[in-house]
């Protein structure tokens, strides 16, 4: 019985990782959605600092791909297309993204979300052949 368990969870964990992407694999000017959804804070017409939730299946297309050497990360920009307005960019934060089973368990990267709706991604450069939060 454990047997069974045992391969119906990777075959369930191999299905969740089958259709998200790497970070490497991405390429400008494709389309691409979330398969997690994203919590930022958004700074509201009061000045207010408030979060706001990209849904999962958001869509998104990759616009620039550049590398930023002197900080070791690879900058990826995102045109969000339904995108909350904006008074200001919003500050960096981290979001956590599970991987596969036998790599590191989670990884994070920087995100910023811009005011004219770019969704700035770093990723560390010894993290950029592992699972992004898009598909």
């Amino acid at each position: 019985m454990k047997s069974i368990t045992l391969i119906i969870s990777f075959f369930w964990i191999s299905s969740l990782f089958a259709s998200a992407l790497k970070w490497s694999e991405q390429n400008e000017n494709q389309i691409f959605k979330l398969t997690q959804s994203i919590k930022i804070n958004i700074f509201n017409d009061k000045f207010e600092e408030v979060e706001h939730v990209i849904s999962k299946d958001s869509k998104f297309e990759l616009i620039e791909v550049s590398n930023l050497n002197m900080i070791k990360v690879h900058l990826h920009k995102y045109k969000i297309s339904n995108c909350p307005s904006l008074i200001n960019e919003t500050e960096l934060e981290l979001v956590k993204i599970k991987q596969p089973s036998g790599s590191d368990k989670i990884k994070s990267v920087g995100v910023n979300l811009t005011k004219n709706c770019i969704l700035e991604v770093f990723i560390d450069m010894e993290d950029y052949n592992s699972y992004s939060f898009l598909k």
